[in-house]
């Protein structure tokens, strides 16, 4: 109504009630993906804090962030950093726990040569100004020799590698998923050390580290984090947070080129490493008690549905329970395996409480385009699985729709009603 609102007021950004909203995301996003025990880091140690992500903003924000769009555009390289965006070294310092040790060298660069495939459409001004190589300048000599010879006298190595956003990002393409440059090479040098390599991942994609997570002692998936990205992975780290994210895709073990999505199947697939929904904490939980309407009628509007989680575990946690639905014949037109709803559930060790979800009858529709354009809700018995992903069913129960056959123009709901009490 007024375009010209804000040319004349005061605009405060980055409050740290922000801040506090920008960590809790973080925390929230950060994926455990394998720990043998290293982790939370609590007994006095010597930490070796290496790798390009190490003490790099470009690690935390991704394409569409101020500081990446200054550079392509405009090729600013001074005074980036607004609001500040907290590096994994700057986190890992502030929050070092007492008789703990920090160490940090580089280690290796993103890579080498500019990896990424340049598509000559769109607009022109992303491609014609050839002063900008794809690459960002770390600040920072990567000295390879140095690094090893601080691992050589560390007790944990944390190996912070991955993309930046001229690696990942619109118009980025690179020939593969596996860690760019020489990357892959470095941590191999640190595994051959003998000392346990917590690696971190940071980028806006799923990178393919078969070969290297197995030897590990713990692999996280940190995306790009954001402004707080720092603080929450180093709180994480730490322990005083517990990892709670679970992953939004099927993280994928080998290079294919081709769509591998988690509801094409419900049986595993081999080339994924870790299924769409996966993700770690420092403590176990337990489901049960649960409870599905039986039947409903095509026209209904929900279906009731209520479970329990427990943490048996001896750490707070929130665990991220999941709701599924797939068919139970051939001939329903739905996919094998369907997200339909999720709760993030806070619990204190020992705790107990229920999840209450109302699907809708919807929910159990196709989409069909017989000439006319429509929803279908058909009668049929499907299964109603929790879990804590897509691989991990923990509960399943059964509920019949009965009636006609239902069709609408178009659907009005995507997910399910959760509460928690």
């Amino acid at each position: 109504e007024d375009p010209y609102l804000y040319s004349t007021e005061h605009i405060v950004l980055d409050t740290p009630e922000e801040r506090q909203t920008a960590y809790e995301l973080a925390t929230q996003s950060v994926v455990l993906l394998e720990n043998n025990g290293i982790l939370p880091l609590k007994e006095p140690k010597n930490i070796l804090l290496t790798g390009p992500n190490a003490n790099s903003m470009w690690a935390m924000c991704g394409d569409y962030s101020f500081p990446a769009m200054a550079y392509f555009w405009k090729h600013v390289t001074e005074d980036l950093d607004h609001p500040h965006i907290v590096g994994l070294l700057e986190g890992m310092k502030g929050r070092l726990p007492e008789g703990m040790n920090i160490m940090y060298s580089r280690g290796c660069d993103w890579t080498e040569e500019v990896e990424t495939k340049l598509e000559l459409s769109g607009d022109e001004r992303a491609w014609r100004n050839n002063r900008r190589q794809r690459r960002v300048d770390s600040g920072e000599v990567a000295d390879k020799e140095e690094a090893l010879r601080m691992a050589a006298e560390c007790d944990i190595i944390v190996a912070a590698m991955g993309e930046n956003v001229l690696l990942c990002g619109e118009n980025r393409d690179r020939d593969g998923l596996r860690l760019p440059g020489r990357q892959e090479e470095y941590v191999e040098e640190l595994l051959a050390t003998g000392k346990p390599v917590i690696l971190v991942m940071f980028g806006g994609r799923a990178q393919v580290v078969s070969g290297l997570a197995e030897r590990c002692a713990a692999v996280i998936q940190a995306w790009y984090p954001g402004e707080e990205g720092g603080n929450a992975v180093a709180d994480i780290l730490y322990g005083n947070v517990s990892p709670s994210a679970k992953l939004s895709v099927s993280y994928p073990n080998e290079e294919v080129y081709e769509a591998m999505c988690y509801n094409y199947s419900a049986e595993k697939d081999p080339r994924v490493a870790w299924p769409f929904g996966y993700g770690l904490s420092y403590t176990e939980f337990e489901y049960g008690n649960l409870k599905v309407d039986s039947s409903a009628a095509t026209s209904d509007k929900t279906v009731d549905v209520s479970f329990e989680v427990t943490d048996v575990g001896s750490v707070a946690s929130d665990e991220v329970a999941q709701v599924y639905v797939s068919p139970t014949e051939e001939g329903q037109n739905i996919r094998p395996i369907q997200l339909q709803g999720f709760a993030r559930v806070s619990l204190q060790p020992g705790e107990t409480k229920t999840v209450k979800v109302k699907l809708q009858t919807e929910q159990f529709g196709y989409y069909t385009h017989d000439g006319v354009r429509q929803w279908n809700i058909a009668p049929g018995t499907f299964e109603v699985k929790i879990g804590a992903s897509s691989a991990d069913i923990r509960l399943s129960d059964k509920v019949t729709l009965k009636g006609k056959h239902v069709t609408k123009p178009l659907r009005e709901y995507y997910f399910s009603e959760v509460s928690v009490k």
